[in-house]
């Protein structure tokens, strides 16, 4: 019986540990959404199913810098500023929530959504840090 090459093992052990690694950041990932309230928890669902279009960024790059405009969709600079504008926006959302709790309105996400006047003040608070 032929004995498997070491390049294949060393193929499935990289798989299995990669496996292991995606495994672990799901566990820890599933140990801090239970520590949310029920707000909190619906915010995150948002946020993990939201997701900006690659043509669309791929636009905006082009318009902000013309030497970009032939940009692949795929390239890694589209995913970068897909990801890093996911996060900002995720952070204007919470500090608007905090500014909510701090004005005592709400901060029920569905009854009474973030006003306009929120975000502006997140974004001042954003630029000053």
């Amino acid at each position: 019986m032929a004995k498997p090459s070491s390049n294949s093992l060393k193929v499935k052990l990289l798989k299995k540990n990669k496996k292991d690694e995606v495994s672990k950041l799901q566990e820890t990932e599933f140990k801090k959404i239970q520590f949310f309230t029920k707000f909190q928890a619906s915010r995150y669902g948002f946020y993990r199913r939201s997701d900006l279009k690659k043509e669309k960024v791929k636009k905006i790059i082009g318009r902000v810098n013309p030497f970009l405009t032939n940009i692949n969709s795929s390239d890694p600079l589209v995913m970068s500023i897909k990801g890093i504008t996911k996060f900002f926006i995720g952070e204007i959302i919470e500090i608007s929530k905090e500014i909510m709790h701090r004005k005592n309105d709400t901060v029920e996400w569905v009854q009474n959504p973030i006003q306009i006047s929120h975000i502006n003040q997140s974004l001042k608070e954003v630029c000053r840090s």
